[in-house]
């Protein structure tokens, strides 16, 4: 059976006017048309709805018990048409963004949160993966941008500095260190370290500190809320990028200047130079590089 919503109006408008061509001009159709749309929904039917003479129009029983039925189908289409338009209205317009996780830990998901109250519009699928593994999404096209530390030796991909992110010590309230004034590199050597599991980029700049002196990990977690568990319990300590300090507000722990080095990891904004961005993906590419500093 194959009913389409201009039979049913014009069903329906012939049970209002009772009369072919009154109910025709209501629906805007040649009284020849509108008979032949009547007509054809009968057939597809399969039974008369009107009975009809040369002088009057008039449902019968077949028509009296099809008129609920030709208002739902009208009333649910109405729906379907509306939802269908305020969907293409309103929906969301939506680009991906990777970016390393201890990033998006506090200032990300600020600035993150601030771009979606100024462009409510702007969907974001946001990818939290390792560096390598945010480069990897960029150049399959998975993502459009990206924001990692150190830069990219991909020529295909362009990159831009945004700041640097300076690390800290982090250890128990109890530890030795806890107590210093001027916590030196040096300082270090004596005690129990907990890394970041290889292939993160926290673990990639510790290293630089850990491999000029040599010092064993005495345990690796990939998390920073694990790393923040171990810490309150002194089981080590651990260095921690600015960024990550958030998760590290803890009674148990302090976080101390290291004063006899510049580590610092640089944060990167990358895309890929031969793909033009969706315009969605450029709103936020300048929303970030305008707002760096006020996140």
């Amino acid at each position: 059976m194959n009913i389409s919503i201009k039979q049913i109006k014009a069903f329906l408008a012939l049970v209002e006017e009772d009369n072919f061509t009154r109910a025709a001009q209501k629906v805007h159709l040649s009284q020849p048309a509108f008979s032949a749309l009547i007509s054809n929904l009968e057939q597809e039917m399969g039974y008369r709805l009107f009975d009809r003479d040369t002088r009057k129009v008039q449902l019968n029983e077949n028509g009296i018990h099809f008129i609920k039925l030709a208002r739902d189908l009208l009333t649910s289409y109405d729906r379907t048409i509306s939802a269908i338009k305020t969907h293409s209205t309103d929906r969301q317009i939506k680009f991906t963004l990777a970016a390393i996780p201890s990033i998006v830990v506090q200032w990300l998901s600020q600035l993150l949160s601030n771009f979606h109250h100024n462009y409510p519009k702007i969907a974001i699928e946001l990818l939290d993966l390792q560096g390598d593994l945010c480069l990897q999404m960029l150049l399959a096209g998975h993502a459009e941008l990206a924001l990692t530390t150190s830069t990219p030796a991909m020529t295909e991909l362009s990159s831009e500095f945004l700041f640097s992110d300076k690390f800290y010590l982090v250890c128990h309230r109890e530890h030795p260190l806890a107590n210093k004034d001027v916590v030196e590199l040096s300082d270090l050597i004596c005690y129990d370290m907990i890394g970041f599991t290889q292939g993160t980029s926290i673990r990639l700049h510790a290293d630089r500190l850990v491999d000029l002196f040599k010092i064993q990990y005495i345990l690796e977690v990939s998390q920073l809320t694990t790393m923040m568990g171990l810490i309150a319990t002194n089981y080590g300590i651990s260095l921690v990028p600015a960024l990550a300090l958030s998760q590290f507000q803890h009674h148990d722990i302090r976080i101390k200047s290291i004063q006899d080095i510049t580590l610092e990891r640089s944060i990167h904004l990358i895309k890929h130079k031969e793909r033009k961005l969706s315009p969605q993906a450029e709103t936020f590419y300048q929303y970030i590089k305008n707002n760096i500093f006020k996140e």
